[in-house]
């Protein structure tokens, strides 16, 4: 025997899936319904300070054989130097010797040097190789020696050998400026005498002179 549906129950049947789609639109609708805030800070931005130096010597040697000629016992001579410091952060400056690759240092033993720092001036302020522009501090500052290396009153251990060997990094540099700020422009004048040996005869030396600034932590 065959079966039949009865009539009155397809309509029913019709009816479930569709009662359940509709009841599903209105659980998505409820839930993806939904009160909102935001706030933000814009703009937001950073820079790194700055350490620089420059100089006025302008990547010419201070020293050299064809403005000091061939030197003998007692020959001196005397350069000055201007430094600036333009960085924006708060440094230490120091002052270190060392010598070239494949530079001389024979003569070395044989001069006494000076180093003497003059007083601050303005990067507008003009101070040559021939110390033009050079003022010494009240008292003078001398760095490296205890006069100025032409004066019979300079000791005369202090010499291009000694120097490099006290002063050949920045860790070990001569110091020159602490906390310096931005703005500030020193002066330096370095001065040589050759001692009275006669085992100096034909010898040489090279010579880099490094100022270094490094920001104050």
């Amino acid at each position: 025997m065959v079966r039949t549906r009865s009539p009155a129950l397809r309509p029913l049947l019709a009816v479930v899936p569709v009662g359940l789609l509709l009841a599903g639109a209105l659980v998505w609708q409820s839930t993806a319904a939904a009160f909102t805030a935001t706030t933000d800070n814009a703009g937001n931005t950073w820079r790194a300070g700055s350490v620089a130096l420059t100089d006025s010597a302008g990547g010419s040697a201070l020293f050299d054989p064809a403005t000091d000629g061939a030197l003998q016992p007692g020959s001196t001579g005397s350069r000055c130097i201007r430094v600036d410091y333009t960085g924006d952060l708060p440094a230490d400056i120091r002052l270190y010797v060392t010598t070239p690759t494949a530079g001389a240092v024979t003569l070395d033993p044989f001069l006494v040097m000076s180093v003497e720092q003059g007083q601050d001036v303005t990067a507008a302020t003009t101070v040559d190789a021939d110390c033009t522009g050079f003022t010494s501090t009240a008292t003078p500052t001398f760095r490296f020696n205890t006069a100025s290396a032409d004066l019979g009153s300079a000791d005369q251990t202090k010499t291009l050998a000694a120097l490099k060997a006290a002063s050949p990094d920045y860790a070990r540099g001569l110091p020159v400026g602490s906390s310096v700020p931005g703005g500030t422009s020193l002066t330096f004048r370095i001065t040589y005498s050759v001692v009275d040996d006669n085992n100096a005869q034909n010898a040489r030396s090279s010579t880099t002179f490094t100022w270094e600034a490094q920001n104050t932590p």
